[in-house]
């Protein structure tokens, strides 16, 4: 083509983006009807094949985000739950957003803590100390323990039970895995999977912190529930989290991510540990003792303090 028509053909281009009117009649010369920006609006076309693209993206997003989880016989309804909880992300859907994630948890936990062998484990696993020992040069393992009655039982369960009294370790170690309530039992598969029952004292604080996120987790997962009645404790996780909750959406999903993590990093040594907790037997959970520092002597003055 000859440089002139170009350039008459370039001035006729920039003539249409900067005068409609001149854009239109063109068109009409031209035997153009329709105009390339006159699609509706509103025509819902549009959204529903953005909306197609957007979750057609997710679903390879599940799909690899479970892609290695050893479970196999429940990746499907995982990937279905992670493809609900992105889509309540971008809808700005906090309380659905919550319940689809924790479903995902809940998912795995029930599958793992249904399995007999985790039962057997965790029985006869209660009584043992809490904390392998990590000093150097010595090899971190599983039947290497400090010595103690602080127990794993102590660990997971701390506290009273403020209606009997009682050590919440010594009255939950006595029941089945399948019985525990759910943020126990979460707590019981990041001890026993993500730490392969070989926890160090200095891990306590980044155990706290997690599972601490997970009971964040759990209690969110009700915003969406109604006529529920909420305890003080509740009411304050809310006004903790809701505030902050597009910061929650990423550290709510980066905890799902470390709990499929603790699974997939822990699932193959179940039978290890299952050989170590049958090797021995039932271990009994004791109470454990205040420490003393060292005695304190009372010097004799010659003074009655007692009667």
């Amino acid at each position: 083509m000859e440089e002139n028509k170009k350039a008459a053909i370039e001035k006729i281009y920039r003539l249409t983006k900067q005068d409609a009117e001149f854009n239109e009649e063109l068109r009409k010369r031209l035997g153009m009807t329709s105009s390339a920006n006159s699609v509706v609006i509103d025509d819902d076309r549009l959204s529903q094949i953005y909306e197609y693209c957007i979750e057609k993206i997710i679903r390879k997003q599940a799909e690899e985000f479970y892609s290695d989880f050893p479970i196999k016989s429940i990746v499907d309804i995982l990937e279905e739950d992670f493809i609900r909880m992105e889509s309540f992300r971008r809808k700005d859907n906090f309380g659905d957003f919550c319940l689809s994630l924790y479903q995902q948890i809940e998912c795995i936990t029930n599958k793992l803590c249904e399995d007999s062998t985790l039962n057997d484990i965790t029985s006869n696993m209660w009584g043992c100390p809490a904390y392998v020992k990590s000093e150097k040069d010595i090899p971190i393992e599983i039947s290497n323990r400090i010595n103690g009655d602080y127990s794993i039982a102590n660990l997971i369960f701390p506290g009273l039970n403020k209606k009997t009294g009682n050590l919440h370790s010594i009255e939950k170690s006595q029941s089945a895995l399948q019985t525990q309530v759910a943020k126990d039992k979460m707590k019981i598969i990041v001890y026993f999977l993500g730490y392969r029952a070989t926890m160090k004292s200095s891990d306590y604080d980044s155990y706290r912190e997690f599972t601490s996120l997970l009971g964040d987790i759990y209690q969110c997962r009700n915003m969406n529930h109604r006529g529920n009645t909420q305890n003080d404790w509740e009411i304050a996780v809310y006004e903790r989290i809701y505030p902050l909750k597009s910061f929650y959406y990423f550290k709510f999903m980066g905890g799902l991510a470390q709990y499929v993590d603790c699974i997939k990093s822990g699932f193959d040594f179940i039978p290890e540990i299952k050989k170590y907790s049958d090797s021995i037997g039932k271990q009994k959970v004791s109470i454990p003792m205040p420490k003393v520092l060292g005695k304190i002597e009372i010097k004799d003055d010659g003074k009655k303090r007692f009667k």
